[in-house]
């Protein structure tokens, strides 16, 4: 018996194990047309990338153009194609981040109000308090953060444009939310009870509620980085998190202004910087980062206030991220492109082949590397 269920056992594994090779061997057939091929080296070939991006920048234009016409067609239903458009980006960033070890990356407070609209859209529509810290949040460090962050619009990168999905949605979702077309808000039912009257954020609404929330994703953030997963972070200085980020993004505005201010006020001495590890740092990017969320607070109540004024900011930051797009398309991205045909210029007249006359994509397969 003992014998019979070796062989059995044997059998099982031999047939799983021509079977996958089969499986595989197809697949490579499929998509490249040679089963020798790998995919993975396929997919580095110059065409495949070409082909990529272009499939990618198509995609990222579509996206824009269906947000339009859901915002402008169905500005009643818009908040839930936030919710499937942004569920997608989400869930796909999450299996990217993991790869990449940029998981803490997903903590960051821009998930969080996401989270907290999702909520307010499919579960406390009704809930004037949410959707006030909702618009605050938004359309407050949300919006500043594109410009912080230097988020730009170029379709051909998932992960470029999902970071600006990420900050400007909940701005769309919130300015149609509070500028409904049948004039009944949710942020406003004073206004469906006492008629005409005026409907203003207030202090609560537009600084004690949005500072408690997000001081309250600030404490969740220290519990998980400092207490939680200490060791783990301890232990793996290269693992991504916004503050190591930010210390070692030496371009980047707060940085910038950061490390200024602590060097005036002598924080920090003149040739010293900012240590991602060390308690100091940490104090004071936790610091800084409230005081610039309550200054990002200050336009909202005359955004809540006027919606043309509300439009306008919407537009210049829309236009900042657009010129973002461009410059990285006009002087980094055909810099890139360039780059790569020079490159698989060299390796054709290492291997003295003429990619013109076909047959010899395998010798030219690792040219070019793709470039976002």
């Amino acid at each position: 018996k003992r014998r019979i269920r070796d062989h059995a056992r044997d059998k099982i594994k031999q047939t799983a194990k021509q079977t996958r090779h089969s499986v595989e061997q197809t697949a490579r057939r499929v998509v490249t047309g040679d089963s020798s091929k790998r995919i993975a080296d396929w997919a580095r070939e110059a065409k495949v990338v070409k082909t990529v991006d272009k499939f990618s920048f198509m995609l990222g234009v579509f996206s824009l153009l269906s947000t339009e016409y859901v915002l402008l067609k169905y500005p009643q239903h818009f908040g839930y194609f936030y919710v499937a458009v942004m569920s997608y980006m989400i869930v796909l960033r999450i299996y990217l981040y993991s790869k990449a070890r940029y998981i803490y990356f997903l903590i960051d407070f821009c998930y969080f109000t996401n989270a907290s609209c999702f909520v307010s859209v499919l579960l406390l529509p009704q809930n004037s308090t949410l959707w006030r810290i909702n618009y605050a949040s938004s359309n407050g460090l949300l919006l500043a953060a594109i410009l912080a962050w230097r988020n730009s619009l170029v379709f051909h990168s998932l992960d470029k444009i999902t970071s600006f999905a990420l900050h400007m949605m909940p701005c769309l979702l919130t300015f149609l939310q509070r500028w409904p077309s049948d004039g009944s808000s949710a942020m406003c039912p004073q206004r469906l009870d006492e008629g005409n009257a005026e409907c203003k954020l207030g202090v609560q609404g537009a600084f004690t509620d949005p500072v408690l929330f997000y001081i309250s994703w600030q404490a969740y953030y220290i519990i998980q980085t400092e207490v939680i997963d200490r060791e783990r972070l301890k232990g793996d200085p290269d693992l991504a998190t916004s503050m190591r980020w930010i210390t070692r993004d030496t371009k980047n505005p707060m940085h910038k202004m950061a490390l200024s201010a602590c060097r005036a006020t002598g924080i920090l001495k003149q040739n010293e910087k900012f240590d991602p590890e060390t308690v100091k740092t940490k104090t004071v990017f936790v610091a800084f980062q409230l005081f610039f969320m309550m200054s990002t607070l200050v336009p909202v109540p005359f955004m809540f206030s006027n919606c043309d004024f509300h439009w306008v900011c919407l537009m210049l930051v829309f236009g900042f991220a657009v010129w973002n797009g461009s410059n990285y398309y006009f002087e980094v991205f055909a810099a890139r492109y360039i780059q790569k045909f020079e490159d698989q210029k060299k390796v054709v007249a290492a291997v003295g082949v003429s990619p013109a006359k076909g047959g010899d994509d395998d010798k030219l397969a690792c040219a070019v590397t793709k470039e976002e």
